[in-house]
C-alpha cells in the first residue's frame, strides 16, 4: 500500500510531530474538559496523543498499518489510552453504532480522497457526530497535479457536508511545508 510504504521509508512530510495551533485553540475554547473524539487519518498519532492528554476518549483511524503501529507505540510510551484502528476512512459506518463523537479532526486526509470516497466519508462522519459536535478539517485547496486535480474547494466542502453540518469558519492560508494553498474548516453538526 502506498501510505504504508511512505511510513516505512519515513517519507512523510505531513507527519511533523506537532499538534497544529488550530487544534490546540479549539480544544481550549470548546472542550476544556475533553469529551469523545475521532482523528480521521491519524497517522502516527500526534493529535491522538494530544487529545488523550487533554481528557478525550479518542479513536484514531488510518489506512496504514505501519502508521497505526507507530501511533500505538507513541500512546504506550506516553502512558495514554486510545483506540487506534487500521481502517478505511470512507467506511466510518463500520464503527460501532454507539461511537458518537463531540470532536472530529482531520488534518490532511480528506483532500487525498476521490470524490466518491469523500461522499462516503461525509455520510459516515455525520452518522457518528453528536448534535453540536465540532468537525475540524485541514485540507489543501484544489490544484492540478499532472492529469488530476487534488485538494478540495470551500464550495465542495460546503456541498458535501451540507446535509448535517453547518460551516462555521473557513480560514484560507498556505501550507508551511509544501507552500500549497490550504484551508482550515470548522463545521458544526446540526
Amino acid at each position: 500500500m502506498f501510505w504504508d510504504l511512505r511510513y516505512w521509508l519515513r517519507r512523510t512530510p505531513w507527519d511533523t510531530g506537532i499538534t497544529p495551533p488550530e487544534v490546540v485553540e479549539i480544544v481550549a475554547q470548546r472542550f476544556p474538559r475533553g469529551g469523545r473524539a475521532i482523528d480521521v487519518g491519524c497517522g502516527t498519532g500526534t493529535n491522538v496523543a494530544y487529545l488523550a492528554q487533554h481528557g478525550f476518549d479518542v479513536v484514531g483511524i488510518d489506512a496504514s498499518p505501519r502508521a497505526i503501529a507507530l501511533a500505538r507505540r507513541r500512546a504506550q510510551r506516553a502512558g495514554l489510552s486510545a483506540d487506534l484502528r487500521v481502517g478505511d476512512v470512507a467506511r466510518l459506518e463500520r464503527l460501532p453504532p454507539d461511537a458518537m463523537f463531540d470532536l472530529a479532526l482531520d488534518v490532511g486526509c480528506f483532500h487525498s480522497l476521490s470524490p466518491i470516497r469523500r461522499q462516503a466519508y461525509a455520510l459516515g462522519l455525520r452518522a457518528h457526530m453528536q448534535h453540536a459536535g465540532v468537525y475540524l478539517l485541514y485540507a489543501f485547496g484544489p490544484q492540478k497535479l499532472g492529469w488530476r486535480t487534488v485538494g478540495v474547494s470551500p464550495d465542495e466542502v460546503g456541498s458535501l457536508f451540507a446535509n448535517g453540518f453547518l460551516v462555521q469558519d473557513v480560514k484560507i492560508g498556505q501550507d508551511t511545508g509544501s507552500g500549497r494553498s490550504s484551508v482550515w474548516y470548522t463545521l458544526e453538526r446540526v
